[in-house]
């Protein structure tokens, strides 16, 4: 019997599609697939902005190409056993200028994509351990909506992404969330990270002190166990539509949500989604992003008097708290919450 260990953002993919996280997607795409969505975000009849595909590289091909029946394994563990109908390949400038734009062979996902995806495979589970693929702190929507269905005087769920200890923007946008549409679900992307990042274990604890810290029964927290693609509007929209899945009827759109560097244009996430709002089927919160404001010294989207129209308006994100932390200097209590800032160190990041 042929085996395969796969990667951890596979795995990731794997234990979403089987759990209906990227419902309507619940298999990897084969190529007709692949192909709609990249040129018109469909898949079948559904909108869907991002294809979510099985790739291998060229040594493994070769093992690979003639077998059928093959067993998945993630870190030692039996995940999936699979028939593989056939092997494909996707032109890799194709699909970066597509995702990235016309600058995509300088975007760091799209070397990876190149580098890991010589071909694709199209294939149906025959088998999959259920034991196996659900990894700790995951959550089904299905669980997930079967426990706020409970709450059932809540009509309204606000989804809010991050990758992040929450920082004081985020906190000011929580509290937005929660005073102008009743409930919060933070849900903080945990999986893959590069150097320099918070270990997830950090994410998951500073977001369930946020959660204590507003002391109140409307909102609520779930993990979303994937990675960072860094592919700006269109997977933002993937997050609305995984939001979508775990009963959001709302989603907070960032500056520049899933973006990386100078790729997007700034608001370039929120004006996509706010304009395919109703092919998402879920309602977009485009706003401009909070700042501190050395005039009236808080954090607003807006200064309302007009002294602190002309004052310093200083932007909050974490990447500058993490420069903090790095350099092990007290970060400034306008960037994050003493609360936090108190217990984060350089231990609190990946080397």
């Amino acid at each position: 019997m042929e085996k395969l260990s796969i990667s951890k953002e596979q795995y990731s993919d794997l234990v979403n599609l089987c759990h209906g996280v990227f419902n309507p997607l619940n298999k990897f795409v084969n190529k007709r697939e692949f192909i709609s969505i990249i040129k018109k975000k469909k898949f079948n009849n559904f909108y869907f902005t991002f294809p979510i595909y099985f790739g291998i590289r060229k040594n493994e091909y070769k093992e690979l190409k003639n077998i059928k029946i093959l067993d998945l394994y993630f870190k030692g563990n039996f995940v999936a056993k699979i028939n593989i109908k056939n092997f494909f390949k996707i032109d890799h400038k194709f699909f970066g200028n597509k995702i990235y734009g016309k600058k995509f062979y300088n975007h760091p996902y799209y070397k990876k994509f190149k580098r890991d995806n010589f071909i694709f495979l199209d294939f149906s589970f025959l088998k999959i351990s259920k034991k196996n693929c659900s990894p700790k702190y995951f959550t089904s929507p299905k669980n997930f909506k079967n426990f706020f269905k409970r709450k059932n005087k809540i009509k309204i769920l606000a989804g809010f992404h991050t990758r992040n200890v929450p920082h004081t923007g985020h906190e000011w946008i929580h509290n937005s969330i929660l005073k102008n549409y009743g409930a919060l679900l933070i849900q903080p992307l945990i999986g893959q990270y590069k150097s320099g990042e918070y270990k997830e274990k950090i994410i998951i604890k500073s977001n369930l002190e946020a959660l204590k810290m507003y002391n109140t029964n409307k909102a609520f927290f779930t993990p979303f166990f994937s990675y960072p693609r860094y592919a700006g509007p269109l997977e933002a929209a993937l997050h609305a539509i995984v939001r979508r899945n775990y009963g959001c009827t709302h989603f907070w759109v960032g500056r520049d949500h899933a973006g990386f560097k100078n790729f997007f244009k700034i608001y370039a996430s929120q004006n996509f989604c706010k304009k395919n709002q109703k092919k998402l089927k879920i309602k977009i919160i485009a706003q401009k992003e909070p700042r501190y404001c050395y005039g009236c010294e808080k954090i607003s989207n807006k200064c309302i008097s007009k002294n602190c129209m002309k004052s310093k308006k200083e932007k909050i994100s974490g990447t500058k708290v993490r420069k903090y932390i790095i350099l092990n200097k007290k970060v400034p209590e306008f960037l994050l919450n003493p609360i936090f800032a108190k217990k984060l160190n350089k231990t609190s990041l990946i080397k």
